[in-house]
């Protein structure tokens, strides 16, 4: 007597339609544009001005001091959370120089430094969970971290220094500043990277 069983059609998993997934681009887009703005409120009284749409800055005569915010998680492709992560790095630029890229020469929001100083920089763009606490976080590690560094390599003659954050090749452009010498290509070609319009 053979024994009877239901039949089984196994179906391919490739052609089975899949759930559309959550886009979060949007959320974080909005998220990210609303904390850059209300950062730019809480620092505008420290002399930045946001000139460039994740860059903050403040001139000075052969200088430029800048905050650069980077979304965690940015560079591979769309997010998939609506978790924003911001990473905070300062710089000093030399007017005169010749690099294409602002050099991200300065302190940033490692793990070990937001430990330190209990900063929370990042929040939820969905439900804004840590919002306020993640601005005021940014806010707070701008004076706390930002702002000693800047002041301590404020004058010239510090940054001429062989321990500053410039490399041997920035110190000299800005000897040649300092000297009447600078390019005023090279000048015009930072005040470009640095979103700066002059006038």
């Amino acid at each position: 007597m053979r024994e009877r069983f239901p039949s089984i059609t196994l179906l391919d998993d490739s052609r089975m339609p899949t759930a559309p997934e959550k886009s979060f681009t949007g959320i974080v887009r909005t998220g990210l544009a609303r904390a850059c703005r209300d950062f730019t409120a809480r620092v505008e009284p420290l002399g930045f001005r946001r000139t460039l749409k994740m860059f903050w800055t403040r001139r000075h005569p052969l200088t430029v001091e800048f905050i650069h915010f980077h979304r965690s998680g940015s560079t591979y492709g769309a997010p998939r959370t609506a978790s924003v992560d911001i990473r905070v790095h300062f710089g000093i630029r030399v007017l005169n120089d010749d690099l294409v890229a602002a050099a991200l020469n300065g302190p940033h929001s490692d793990a070990d430094t937001l430990r330190a100083g209990r900063h929370h920089l990042r929040f939820n763009a969905e439900t804004g969970s840590t919002y306020d606490r993640c601005v005021d976080d940014l806010a707070r590690f701008v004076v706390e971290q930002g702002e000693p560094w800047f002041q301590r390599w404020r004058s010239v003659d510090a940054l001429l220094q062989s321990d500053s954050p410039l490399r041997a090749q920035d110190r000299e452009f800005l000897r040649a500043a300092q000297a009447g010498e600078a390019s005023a290509e090279r000048v015009a070609a930072s005040l470009k990277i640095l979103g700066i319009k002059e006038g």
